[in-house]
């Protein structure tokens, strides 16, 4: 009998500076040219939620079991859920670089919200009252909190701050981050990956630059 083991969690980059960030990229690489998706399956999509905590862990345990229970379902939130996924990256990549949002996209994030907003409560915590969400295991949950998130960036003084990679201009990341530093002159994704290998181009350019000269 073969015995087939238990798929690694995949461990998501959460290194965006905002919720919803970290959810468009979800989708590695360059869109459209060498796109690498991390969003294979519905439990992918909850463990995303689990590790950056638009989900608490004991919630996650239960919608992964009820996922398992109905694949055909789960399969069909997950295509909604990276159809929102794209539709928000687009409405940020279009606000970062100054153009209009598109009213299909818009539609489709909209709709999200809508599905979201009956879950909406306000929770006693320890005898402090905050918004929150209901616990119940539905294969969307995950969904509630990013478009609740993703409204509360695009509608306040932060959207001005969300960047694309400085690789996106070489067609090799489309990853999209929020500014936080005071300056506003991050550049990268990332400095240790994108960042680095920017550096390394430069210095690459410069050497052959004087090696050129000297042999000029």
């Amino acid at each position: 009998m073969r015995v087939v083991e238990p798929r690694t969690e995949h461990v998501f980059d959460l290194s965006a500076g905002h919720l919803v960030l970290d959810f468009v990229n979800t989708m590695g690489g360059m869109r459209g040219v060498k796109p690498k998706e991390y969003l294979r399956e519905h439990a992918d999509l909850v463990a995303f939620g689990k590790q950056a905590g638009a989900i608490p862990e004991r919630l996650a345990g239960r919608i992964a079991a009820e996922a398992r229970r109905r694949p055909e379902e789960a399969t069909a939130a997950l295509a909604a859920a990276v159809a929102l996924r794209e539709a928000l990256y687009r409405i940020f990549l279009e606000r970062a670089e100054g153009r209009r949002a598109r009213s299909a996209d818009l539609d489709v994030f909209n709709g999200a919200l809508v599905r979201a907003m009956p879950h909406r409560r306000v929770l006693d915590q320890g005898g402090e009252l905050s918004l929150g969400w209901d616990e119940a295991a539905e294969l969307d949950a995950v969904s509630w909190p990013l478009a609740d998130a993703a409204a509360a960036l695009l509608t306040s003084d932060d959207v001005a701050r969300v960047r694309v990679c400085g690789m996106y201009g070489e067609g090799e990341c489309s990853w999209l981050f929020l500014d936080r530093t005071k300056a506003r002159t991050r550049r990268w994704c990332s400095m240790k990956d994108c960042g680095n290998r920017a550096k390394a181009r430069r210095h690459y350019a410069k050497v052959k630059g004087k090696e050129g000269g000297e042999t000029a």
